[in-house]
């Protein structure tokens, strides 16, 4: 579903453009003291960009 989302977007540059900006920016926060603290840490940021793509696939269906 992920890779249709991707594949059916307009903006997929910007939109991968985001996520490396993103994850530039996240290097900051970055846990490096516990193993579990960092997955879920990662864990949460993945949720996070996953319902955003989801978020624009919606809008952008529902704009068609």
């Amino acid at each position: 579903m992920v890779s249709k989302i991707l594949l059916s977007n307009q903006s997929t540059p910007q939109l991968v453009n985001t996520i490396q900006q993103l994850s530039t920016s996240l290097q900051a926060i970055q846990p490096t003291d516990n193993q579990q603290v960092r997955l879920i840490t990662y864990a949460l940021v993945a949720t996070a960009i996953t319902g955003i793509m989801v978020y624009h696939y919606i809008k952008e269906q529902e704009s068609n």
